[in-house]
């Protein structure tokens, strides 16, 4: 399928990262605990998902959102997920959504032109950022990477992955 197919697994992805970058990706993975909540939704799901994320090893938004989607994508047979660099698919990232920021995942349909887009943060954290001093948005997003805000990166991606009440807004720092 066209630009599915040019991403690479999991595992090839993680091989691009150094052994400064594995450790934090490592740390964020268990701290990605995912919580009883709504994973029926993803378990349901009946259509077949192709998810191409663009991210970067050293990206630590990148390290604390992908271990939910592998996890609730592990819950489902129909959802695969692929992975590129942002680094030399910038083109290709802006094309498909509009942005080039990562995290971004998007949910490709057949002829692999995008049907939904989740980017860098997850919705509920980006309306605290809107809300919040423009002093203050750095220690939003250290709280996130830390865990605090986990049930809104899971709630978020469940949303993503189903299409129910899904929505995106654009956010800028």
């Amino acid at each position: 399928m066209k630009n599915f197919d040019l991403g690479i697994t999991y595992s090839e992805y993680l091989s691009l990262a150094d052994e400064e970058q594995m450790g934090i990706i490592d740390r964020f993975n268990e701290q990605g605990q995912l919580i009883n909540k709504d994973l029926h939704k993803v378990r349901n799901i009946e259509n077949k998902l192709n998810i191409l994320v663009f991210g970067e090893p050293r990206c630590k938004d990148v390290a604390t959102e992908i271990p939910f989607l592998l996890k609730l994508s592990e819950l489902n047979k129909n959802i695969e997920v692929k992975f590129l660099r942002r680094e030399g698919n910038e083109e290709l990232l802006e094309e498909l959504s509009g942005e080039r920021k990562v995290p971004t995942f998007l949910i490709l349909n057949e002829k692999g032109n995008t049907v939904r887009k989740y980017i860098e943060f997850p919705i509920g954290v980006k309306e605290i950022l809107l809300n919040t001093e423009k002093e203050k948005v750095q220690d939003i997003i250290d709280n996130m990477r830390k865990g605090k805000y986990n049930n809104l990166i899971q709630e978020d991606i469940i949303r993503f992955l189903t299409g129910e009440n899904y929505r995106y807004i654009n956010f800028t720092k």
